[in-house]
């Protein structure tokens, strides 16, 4: 393989696959400046850690992947400075959005789509269960494949269903990044993937190498990286799971 990913902070990445360099879910707003998540155990302000990067790093991206636009993955800050004429590969229900801000190279994935010598192929789920799922929406996955670099699966919010397990089955990525915040709204609902869905995915697809993420940056989120480590190294999975540190690259 030579894809690498560079993990920014929370949902927000830089892969590069087939010599392209790809923008996940951008949330560039600075410490604090950003409201608390609605209905969540706690009011701090959003994002609790600083960017870790320079801002330049990202006027070279060659596009711009995008889950959904809730405002930890798409952010103000992002839309008034990413350029305008990036491509930006989103699900259908958000490329009205995305061209009315001002984005002119927006595409929209219903199933599959080829892009730059990438197959790129998008996996829908739901962001929470119940009634929750339903007010929250659905999200977008995308798993990426080159001829000749591998595969990488980038989950997005999307909690574990039928659906993501049968993915990892009949895909069997190279590579997938793991949401697994344990993230949960005050009445109890957990709206992302959890340690205990990290270790079902090493086990159904343990060629996989798991990166996790969205961890330390928004006040719902509940899991440390510390917390992660603890649990996979008594579940002898640490050499299974990467924890990337804020601004941290990854070569594969």
């Amino acid at each position: 393989m030579a894809i690498s990913v560079q993990h920014i902070r929370h949902a927000t990445s830089i892969i590069v696959i087939n010599k392209k360099r790809i923008l996940i879910d951008p949330m560039l707003s600075e410490i604090g400046q950003l409201s608390p998540v609605p209905f969540t155990r706690n009011y701090r302000r959003n994002p609790l850690t600083s960017l870790p990067v320079s801002l330049n790093i990202f006027e070279n991206v060659d596009a711009i992947l995008l889950t959904h636009r809730h405002f930890d993955h798409w952010d103000k800050k992002s839309i008034s400075i990413l350029n305008k004429n990036i491509p930006i590969l989103c699900g259908p229900k958000d490329k009205s959005s995305v061209l009315k801000a001002g984005f002119t190279k927006v595409i929209s994935i219903d199933d599959a789509y080829e892009w730059a010598g990438i197959t790129i192929k998008r996996i829908e789920g739901p962001h929470a269960p119940g009634l929750t799922g339903v007010l929250l929406g659905v999200v977008s996955g995308f798993y990426l494949k080159t001829k000749t670099e591998g595969s990488i699966y980038i989950v997005g919010d999307c909690i574990y269903t039928p659906k993501i397990e049968k993915t990892f089955q009949d895909l069997s990525p190279d590579i997938a990044l793991l949401n697994a915040s344990e993230a949960e709204m005050i009445w109890g609902t957990v709206i992302t993937m959890t340690r205990e869905d990290i270790a079902r995915i090493a086990q159904l697809s343990p060629k996989t190498k798991l990166v996790a993420v969205h961890l330390e940056t928004i006040n719902h989120c509940k899991l440390s990286r510390k917390q992660l480590s603890e649990f996979l190294d008594k579940k002898n999975l640490s050499n299974s799971v990467l924890i990337p540190k804020d601004g941290e690259i990854i070569s594969f």
